[in-house]
């Protein structure tokens, strides 16, 4: 199962139900697909780490107009480049 944005227009009850109740127990083949303000730093360290067996950045490509899967999520990869 692929979920696309998945947090992006819930407010922040069902978010945490979400994260806490859902996601941790769901099956080993979803696929979750966020934004760094949707699955933010605390929600990812504090909540779901544990529970993701990998985590990629979508990064688009101007000039080939491609996508490439980069390892980390949004803000590891900031860390990574300083």
């Amino acid at each position: 199962m692929i979920i696309d944005t998945p947090l992006g227009r819930l407010d922040s009850q069902h978010r945490d139900k979400l994260i806490n109740h859902y996601f941790p127990f769901a099956s080993h083949q979803v696929v979750l697909l966020s934004t760094d303000t949707e699955v933010d730093e605390r929600y990812f360290v504090d909540q779901l780490r544990d529970d993701i067996s990998h985590a990629y950045e979508i990064v688009f490509n101007t000039h080939t107009k491609s996508s490439a899967l980069k390892p980390g999520y949004f803000w590891e990869l900031t860390k990574e480049a300083v």
